[in-house]
């Protein structure tokens, strides 16, 4: 299975993670600058709905095999999308570091919320070593820990870098980049 994450945000210094930033780079350059052979990967295909993942899908996917899915949004921020997150109540943030993935943003959700939306679309969906997904940096790592049965505690930070192809590495401790078939 191959795991995408959008470019690179244009802005810097916000909160967003439902709202849809617009990319540094177009989504075209991303898709570029991803190994060759993904594009003849035979899928299935699966997008985030939003703007820059859907745009970075579009460039590689078959239109056919290209299914977009409202689970693998990124987590909803609710009050404090868009806003700086300097601007943002030192408190808030503290609560939410004492309980990173129980904690519920304001008018949002929590990563809990998040974890469970995406085990319920992963446990229907027909997900194959072929599979490629584009989407969000918390719902990548949702998706790891089910695939790899494992609890969300252990994958909710593993790092997933802007912009890459990337597989579960073998010892399903974190990704690995992904640059030629496997």
């Amino acid at each position: 299975m191959i795991l995408i994450r959008h470019g690179v945000p244009a802005q810097t210094g916000l909160c967003y993670g439902r709202s849809d930033p617009e990319l540094a780079a177009p989504a075209a350059n991303t898709a570029r600058s991803l190994p060759a052979a993904l594009s003849q990967r035979p899928g299935p295909w699966y997008s985030s709905p939003s703007q820059r993942c859907l745009a970075v899908a579009r460039h590689l996917a078959p239109e056919d095999r290209l299914t977009t899915v409202d689970a693998l949004r990124e987590l909803n921020f609710g009050d404090w999308e868009q806003q700086p997150w300097s601007e943002i109540k030192r408190s808030a943030l503290d609560a939410w570091a004492q309980q990173p993935l129980d904690f519920r943003m304001p008018g949002g959700e929590s990563g809990r919320d998040l974890f469970h939306r995406v085990q319920a679309w992963a446990t229907q969906a027909h997900l194959n070593e072929n599979s490629v997904v584009i989407a969000h940096a918390g719902s990548l790592r949702a998706l790891a820990a089910i695939v790899l049965e494992r609890p969300f505690e252990q994958t909710w930070q593993w790092p997933v870098p802007y912009g890459t192809a990337l597989i579960l590495n073998s010892h399903g401790t974190g990704f690995d980049l992904w640059e030629h078939d496997v």
